[in-house]
């Protein structure tokens, strides 16, 4: 009978503790949510809050949401499968045996957002144990404030503090808190993995796995995230074989910015895949191993600030110098290199000229490329070179190319060792244009004619340049043609047949000397006033060479030189017997000269040059004569030119920083003499052989031209 009560009784205390077990559970199913401070969201088997359909849904909140006994990845504290915004200042919390997720984004695509300014957080004493996990999802930003915590306690495999898996996508990671996770086997503060992308994240704060012996990694990425990772916080892999970041073999991310710190019990970075870029200006520090173990991986861009970095592995293509000053630059030891890289300056680098010991260690010859270039640095170019003066050990020398470019340009400053520069190229190029001068616009003249009243002559030309020396050869032709017993025109054509210039500066014809003059005479024979107008144009192609001076580099550009000339001349004829005549005369002349802009080729830091247009207003004055010995003559003249009006553009050169103008005027000769000696013979009635000499000083200081000019003419 007591055994029959006691059996009666047992199924009713059983259901009255199921009924005591189940009486505080709550749950919240596709609503908003607005939880105060104080208050208590609860369910002991999970899901205490599911938004499955319709929305979008807010969840704020200030108290404590928690579900515990949770020992499936269906059943989290909170489940989003629609977009929801949680703004958290209090706790979330979940526990459990196995799959623990305080918030579980699933199959959610919608718009989703996460600010955490309080706790979110799982306990498990199992395996899978998540604070965040987003799969198959989009989230557009997770925010964890400065008084933030996202952590993972207790889990015995594979935790992580925000867990993004299948094809989920993160817009923003943004911390300013503690991302963290503790466990014995496999701890992540954040993982990547499968499909899922993320764009951005930024840290402020810690990101920290601890716990067991084995593989607790700060971030890791198993799959190509293509992330833009910002650090200025810490990130950290303790215990164990710990990496600050992990990247697997088919992982990657884009690019890594870090002025924080990067901290692995074994390595700092551990990569298996693709880096495109690291920029370090903080600290990578591997304790027990390397700061960046690349040895089964590849990273394009590497940059660096400091000043102890290990490196293990292959060797990334590009490897950028960090300089802040002369005791403060990166510096990198490398072991077990493979492969080669090229070795540059990080932007934003000051540097001063001088050598940086040490920037390199562990490597030898065949493992650099590309080791020299150049670099702007305080209004200043550089050119560097990474030299080895200890067996794999290699020093950062630095020169000032601005200095050197600018003595390449002007060697007549008083810095320089006075040589060849690019002012002196151009005032030869500019002087070899000063074949339509006034002289010579005399010099090509045809006044012999014959019944018809025309005359043509025939020559050949040489002219030497001094200072530097250029020889110019060339052929003439030469038309008059007599309108009527006091007046007469002609046209001349001055070919230029070679060049021969100094080694900087070559000629080429583009348009040949072209001439035309008119004359008017007083009377008939020639004698009493005469006044002849005329101008000239012509085009020559330059290649100009910028000659090596000190570090600079060897350079050279093409441009064109022109030359315009106007003249007028007043001359008096007076025969003072009748085998010599006396010619006193006066002239102005106008003339330009412009060399075209241009800029530099194969050079790394090409210089582009302004136009140069040199203008003048010249008087001249002298007295010419003419001496008859039978069918001979002998002529010459001597006379002076005077720039009444000169100007000369500045040299303006860039591409270089540093550069200042160049004064071509400087060295301008405003007074220059003009002295000609000439013989000719009548070998026919209307035939005639005619030899000129003219020496004359030219525009520039110490530069000089002498003209033979040879010809033939012929009236009819």
């Amino acid at each position: 009978m007591k055994h029959l009560i006691i059996s009666k009784i047992a199924p009713i205390l059983f259901t009255c503790l199921l009924i005591s077990k189940y009486a505080f559970s709550e749950q919240i199913i596709n609503q908003d949510v607005d939880l105060t401070s104080g208050s208590i969201l609860s369910n002991v088997m999970g899901l205490t809050i599911h938004e499955s359909i319709g929305g979008p849904f807010s969840i704020d909140n200030e108290g404590t949401i928690e579900a515990s006994n949770i020992d499936s990845n269906g059943n989290p504290t909170i489940k989003l499968e629609v977009g929801t915004t949680i703004n958290n200042s209090g706790l979330i919390d979940a526990s459990g045996s196995v799959n623990i997720n305080s918030i579980h984004y699933i199959n959610n695509l919608e718009n989703n957002s996460l600010i955490n300014s309080g706790t979110i957080s799982s306990g498990t004493t199992g395996d899978y144990g998540n604070a965040i996990h987003i799969e198959d999802s989009h989230i557009r930003k997770i925010t964890n404030t400065s008084n933030g915590t996202m952590s993972v306690t207790n889990s015995s495999l594979n935790s992580a503090g925000i867990r993004v898996s299948g094809d989920s996508v993160i817009d923003t990671i943004e911390n300013e808190g503690i991302i963290s996770s503790n466990g014995t086997i496999y701890s992540r503060g954040i993982i990547s993995i499968n499909s899922s992308l993320i764009d951005q994240i930024t840290n402020k704060g810690t990101i920290t796995s601890s716990g067991g012996s084995e593989s607790n990694h700060g971030i890791v990425f198993w799959n190509n995230s293509d992330t833009t990772i910002s650090n200025s916080g810490d990130i950290e892999g303790l215990g164990g074989y710990g990496y600050g970041i992990r990247i697997g073999g088919d992982g990657g991310f884009s690019s890594l910015t870090n002025t924080g710190t990067i901290t692995g019990s074994l390595n700092a970075i551990s990569n298996s895949g693709e880096i495109t870029s690291i920029f370090n200006s903080g600290s990578i520090i591997g304790v027990s191993g390397y700061g960046i173990d690349n040895s089964g991986g590849n990273i394009s861009n590497l940059s660096n600030a400091q000043n102890n970095l290990t490196f293990v592995g292959k060797l990334p293509s590009n490897y950028f110098i960090k300089i802040n000053n002369t005791n403060d630059y990166g510096k990198i030891n490398i072991s077990d290199p493979s492969g080669s890289m090229n070795v540059g300056i990080m932007d934003n680098s000051i540097i001063t000229e001088g050598t940086y010991q040490g920037v390199l260690v562990g490597v030898n010859s065949t493992n650099i490329d590309i080791s020299n270039g150049n670099y702007a640095s305080n209004e200043n170019h550089y050119k560097y070179r990474i030299e080895s003066n200890v067996l794999n050990q290699w020093d950062l020398v630095v020169n000032d190319l601005t200095a050197d470019v600018k003595c390449s340009l002007n060697s007549n400053h008083p810095d320089c060792q006075k040589t060849d520069c690019i002012s002196s190229s151009i005032e030869n190029g500019l002087n070899n244009l000063n074949n339509g001068n006034f002289a010579l616009m005399n010099t090509f003249d045809c006044n012999k004619f014959g019944e018809s009243g025309k005359c043509i002559s025939i020559g050949i030309r040489k002219i030497q340049v001094n200072e530097p020396r250029s020889d110019i050869d060339g052929i003439v032709f030469v038309y008059g043609h007599k309108t009527s017993p006091n007046k007469r025109w002609g046209f001349f054509i001055n070919s230029s047949t070679s060049y021969d210039t100094n080694t900087n500066l070559s000629l080429s014809n583009k348009t040949p000397l072209l001439g035309l003059y008119g004359v008017w005479n007083e009377n008939i024979d020639q004698s009493g006033l005469q006044i002849k107008i005329g101008n000239s144009y012509q085009s020559t192609n330059a290649n100009i060479i910028r000659p090596i001076v000190g570090v600079s580099d060897k350079a050279e550009g093409v441009t064109s030189l022109e030359y315009t000339n106007m003249m007028v001349e007043f001359r008096n004829n007076k025969k003072i017997s009748e085998k010599i005549t006396i010619s006193p005369y006066f002239a102005a002349q106008y003339s330009q000269k412009r060399q075209k802009g241009y800029t530099e080729t194969g050079v790394d830091l090409p210089i582009s040059y302004n136009d140069i247009i040199d203008t003048s207003l010249t008087a001249i004055t002298g007295i010419k004569y003419n001496y008859r010995i039978n069918d001979n003559s002998i002529f010459g003249s001597l006379g002076f030119e005077y720039d009444i009006f000169h100007n000369t553009s500045a040299l303006t050169p860039t591409g270089v920083s540093g550069l200042t103008s160049v004064d071509l005027t400087k060295n301008y000769n405003p007074n220059r003499p003009i002295i000609t000696l000439g013989f000719d013979q009548n070998i026919f009635d209307n035939q005639t052989i005619e030899a000129k000499f003219q020496y004359q000083e030219l525009s520039f200081k110490g530069m000089s031209e002498t003209n033979l000019y040879l010809n033939y003419k012929y009236s009819f």
